[in-house]
């Protein structure tokens, strides 16, 4: 670290040091031409070169600590900055002014955002109400009426409202993620069977038939039981939606396997799949691609929030989809061991 502070302080004083070697030669040459006689010019060179040295030394000393600190905090290492000349106190306030004035918006803006996201909050959770009392009318309805069909579409429609509004809330509270965070060892197969449960009437509706394939009758993984079934939800939200683009039965199958001290699950679908082009591009926020073009629900930050999540847990996600075939999402959890 001294190294490239010495060579900064030899370029800053670069000029210094060459304005007084040639006032020096300039004071020598004077006397030489006024007295020719005169032929000592060692002495008085090495004189002014000892005082150069003598300066030199003291300006470094008075350089060296605060630029050091500024190297440390540069490279993100704590420091305290000490000034010790007046242009590096006056360099000081002005930072120190800027800074305040940059902490005093910053709270101004993370107060404005809190705000916004607290009024976002409660709307949202509003909008949930209506949305489960249009629900409960609907099976009540169903009892009663002969002809369901119509039934059906409008409580599925309802469902992808719910949905909608669950992924915003999702949002909102990934800022707090850490927070809300509570890891232990969960039954992964437990999560899959409750989550195929909560959405059985959009397999009937779509004629699409889950699978569970698992040797064990338990697999425990390392995570977070709640955020880990809202990551698994949206895999199997996308199942549905894009299986349901496809006509005739469509199966659909989660297997988990051991592959060391991690499990591996795969959601396989049997839907319109996903080109090759846009799967890179599948976990980008509000990225829709080719079948977004194709089907007007899609949001386009499912997967973005699988992606986000599963960083935040420490799991790995991937996916592979041939067009027409179908679509594998891959997540790699930590085993319970």
């Amino acid at each position: 670290m001294t190294k490239p502070i010495f060579k900064r302080y030899l370029k800053d004083r670069a000029l210094l040091i060459l304005f007084y070697l040639l006032n020096m030669l300039a004071v020598v040459t004077f006397f030489h031409l006024s007295e020719p006689a005169n032929t000592e010019v060692l002495y008085p060179l090495s004189l002014g070169a000892f005082l150069l040295a003598v300066y030199l030394v003291i300006d470094w000393f008075r350089y060296f600590p605060a630029n050091k600190s500024l190297e440390k905090v540069l490279d993100d290492q704590h420091s305290e900055y000490k000034p010790d000349t007046e242009e590096q106190k006056a360099f000081h306030k002005v930072i120190r002014k800027m800074q305040g004035e940059h902490s005093r918006e910053i709270a101004e803006l993370r107060g404005q955002n809190k705000e916004r996201l607290y009024f976002l909050s409660h709307w949202m959770h509003h909008l949930k109400t209506p949305v489960s009392v249009m629900d409960l009318i609907i099976q009540k309805e169903k009892e009663t009426l002969e002809d369901l069909e119509v039934l059906e579409k409008i409580q599925l429609e309802n469902k992808r409202l719910h949905t909608s509004i669950e992924q915003g809330l999702t949002m909102i509270r990934m800022d707090s993620f850490e927070n809300d965070l509570e890891a232990g060892s969960v039954d992964l197969l437990a999560s899959l069977r409750k989550l195929i449960n909560t959405r059985k009437s959009e397999f009937i509706y779509h004629s699409l038939f889950p699978a569970i394939e698992c040797e064990e009758e338990v697999v425990r993984i390392i995570t977070d039981s709640k955020w880990n079934e809202v990551m698994l939800d949206q895999i199997l939200s996308n199942a549905i939606k894009y299986s349901g683009m496809k006509e005739g039965s469509k199966k659909l199958r989660l297997t988990v396997r051991r592959d060391g001290r991690e499990t591996l699950l795969s959601i396989i679908d049997e839907g319109a799949g996903i080109p090759t082009y846009d799967l890179e591009r599948v976990f980008e926020p509000f990225f829709t691609g080719e079948n977004g073009r194709r089907f007007r629900n899609s949001s386009g930050i499912g997967l973005y929030l699988c992606r986000k999540i599963a960083d935040k847990l420490h799991h790995t996600i991937t996916i592979e989809s041939e067009v027409s075939t179908g679509t594998s999402v891959t997540i790699r959890y930590l085993t319970k061991l």
